[in-house]
């Protein structure tokens, strides 16, 4: 028995980083659900949590890659999503969607892949600090006295009601901004003591507050905080900022989306 175990540990180990080719059917475009079905069969069988495929890197031809360039983030989310949904049904449950990544690489033969599946630890980054969120919590309770939030795009009021709010493109964010000119994962909103600090992590240079970009920025009432052409407007208590918001004129963006609650 100690043997099999052992080996079990072994083949663990090495499903931690699979390569594997994979080819799509037809003349046309990669199809996002073809390829998720195919990445889905990696977790079937592990039982071990540091087994599980949390990335897939996709190496495909440069004229393929130049051909779905534009699409590119869409098919990276679509795929993300199939995975969640065909893992759900095979019995298997993914906590957080796969990151999936597209790179083009000159010996992939054309309609043709190859898949990097990788197991990643998930390690709190610096200055992160991990919080209980049990009743009662001093932390909580201070978030909750500050009674701060967000205005996006003039329109639409988020409370911030958590020790650390990320914002971003992926769908895994607390807040998405499902817009091409936003990063993957592009700002994070952190408690830290008394106040609320915005940090950028894009690392692109692509946060503004007030007209000054920033890496981290203690966030005060009526800073007007850019990412890319999306201005949010930060506010404590209610009734401070609702009314008077200096961005009305802006479009209602229908592809800002709140996380919901798990």
């Amino acid at each position: 028995m100690k043997k099999r175990n052992h080996i079990s540990r072994v083949e663990n180990l090495l499903r931690r980083v699979v390569e594997e080719p994979f080819n799509w059917m037809g003349g046309g475009m990669l199809d996002p659900f073809q390829l998720a079905t195919h990445l889905s069969r990696f977790y079937e069988g592990v039982a071990d949590p540091d087994a599980v495929p949390t990335h897939f890197a996709i190496f495909v031809n440069p004229d393929d890659y130049s051909g779905m360039a534009a699409e590119l983030q869409t098919l990276e989310r679509q795929v993300a999503e199939y995975v969640v949904l065909l893992t759900a049904r095979r019995g298997y449950h993914v906590k957080e969607p796969p990151i999936i990544t597209f790179n083009s690489r000159e010996q992939e033969k054309s309609r043709s892949a190859h898949i990097v599946a990788e197991h990643r630890e998930k390690t709190p980054e610096p200055g992160t600090a991990v919080y209980s969120f049990q009743a009662g919590d001093a932390t909580l309770e201070a978030i909750r006295e500050a009674d701060a939030f967000l205005i996006v795009q003039g329109r639409q009021h988020i409370p911030l009601d958590q020790p650390i709010i990320r914002i971003g493109r992926r769908m895994d964010n607390d807040i998405v901004l499902d817009l091409p000119s936003i990063s993957r994962q592009h700002a994070q909103i952190r408690w830290r003591q008394r106040y609320f600090v915005l940090y950028d992590v894009s690392n692109r240079g692509h946060t503004v507050v007030n007209g000054t970009p920033c890496q981290e920025h203690i966030l005060r009432p009526g800073d007007v905080i850019a990412l890319q052409d999306i201005f949010l407007v930060y506010g404590e208590g209610r009734e401070g900022l609702l009314g008077t918001s200096s961005f009305s004129e802006q479009d209602e963006m229908d592809t800002t989306l709140l996380k919901p609650e798990e």
